[in-house]
C-alpha cells in the first residue's frame, strides 16, 4: 500500500469550483491548481494526468459539511468505508488536515489543526523510532521532522491504512524512511530485537476495554527490553470521560511504566506523559 495522488477535495474547494476560482487545491489546501472553466465544465492537470470535470457532479455540500472525496475512475467518492465499523475522514477548517472518525468518534481534534497538536505532542525523536498505533500517519511524519532517522510504525486495522493512503497530509507516511506494518502492535514488538530502538512513541485510542492491553505493563515490559539504555518513550494518553468518570488516566499509565523500569521525566497534562529508559 502507498500514497494515491488523485484530486481531493472538502467542501472549501467544492464552493472554490463552483464559484470559478482561477486556482483550486485538490490536495486539501497544500498546493493550488490553475482551472480553466468552459461552461460548466472543469478543465486542470493534477500529478500529470489532465482531468475534465462537469461543475454539476461535483458532491452537494452545506455549512456544516465535513466530509472529504477523492476522485476515483471519474467519480468522486466519500473518503469513507463501511464495515464492521464505519470509518471516514472529515475536515473541519479550510487548510487543517483531515480527522478520522470511527463510528462518529472522533481520533483527532476538532478545534485546531490536528497536524499543530501533533507538533505539539511530539517534542522530540531520534535515531530509529517504534510507533505503536499509526492511525493517519501524522506522528510518525512529525516524529521524522523532529529528527528520527527511521521510524517503524504499527497499526491494526486496514480500514485506517486505506483512508490513509488517499489523505494528502499521510503521503509522508510512505517515505522510504518510514516501515508501515500492518499488524497488532504488541504481538509485533515480541518480534523487534532487545536494545535495538532510540525512542518509542505510544499513541493509543483511548483506554477501553477492547484497547486495554494497549495500556498493559506487559506490553510496556516489551517496550522497556527494545529500548536501547538512555532510550525515550512518549505515550500519548486521551482524558476522554475522565471528568464523568473521576478517573486520572495519567496515574495509573505512569505507575505501571515505573514498574517495569522506567524514569517517568515528565506528565504533560492533556498531551501525555514522557519517560526514559534507565
Amino acid at each position: 500500500m502507498g500514497y494515491v495522488a488523485v484530486p481531493v477535495v472538502s467542501k472549501w474547494q467544492i464552493e472554490d469550483l463552483l464559484t470559478k476560482r482561477g486556482e483550486v487545491s485538490f490536495d486539501l489546501e497544500i498546493s493550488k491548481t490553475v482551472v480553466e472553466y468552459r461552461g460548466g465544465v472543469a478543465r486542470f492537470q493534477y500529478n500529470g494526468v489532465l482531468y475534465e470535470i462537469e461543475l454539476d457532479s461535483l458532491p452537494e455540500v452545506d455549512e456544516e459539511s465535513c466530509e472529504v472525496y477523492a476522485l476515483i475512475g471519474g467519480e468522486w467518492r466519500e473518503l469513507s468505508i463501511a464495515a464492521d465499523r464505519f470509518y471516514k475522514l472529515c475536515v473541519f477548517n479550510r487548510g487543517w488536515a483531515p480527522t478520522l472518525m470511527i463510528d462518529g468518534i472522533t481520533m483527532h481534534s476538532v478545534l485546531e489543526n490536528p497536524l499543530l497538536l501533533t507538533s505539539r505532542k511530539v517534542e522530540r525523536a531520534w535515531g530509529r523510532v517504534f510507533e505503536c498505533c499509526t492511525g493517519l500517519g501524522y506522528t510518525a511524519i512529525e516524529a521524522l521532522k523532529k529528527g528520527a532517522r527511521h521510524v517503524i510504525t504499527v497499526e491494526v486495522d486496514p480500514h485506517v491504512l486505506t483512508l490513509a493512503s488517499l489523505n494528502p497530509y499521510s503521503r509522508g507516511l510512505w517515505s522510504p524512511a518510514v516501515d508501515v506494518i500492518l499488524g497488532d502492535c504488541y504481538a509485533f514488538v515480541q518480534t523487534v530485537r532487545d536494545s535495538s530502538i532510540d525512542f518509542i512513541i505510544h499513541d493509543p485510542p483511548r483506554l477501553s476495554h477492547a484497547t486495554q492491553r494497549l495500556y498493559s505493563e506487559a506490553l510496556y515490559r516489551e517496550f522497556y527490553r527494545i529500548l536501547k539504555r538512555g532510550g525515550g518513550v512518549f505515550h500519548y494518553v486521551s482524558q476522554s470521560g475522565t471528568k464523568y468518570r473521576g478517573l486520572n488516566p495519567y496515574k495509573g499509565v505512569a505507575e505501571r511504566l515505573r514498574r517495569v523500569g522506567f524514569a517517568v521525566e515528565k506528565i504533560k497534562e492533556g498531551y501525555g506523559i514522557y519517560a526514559r529508559r534507565r
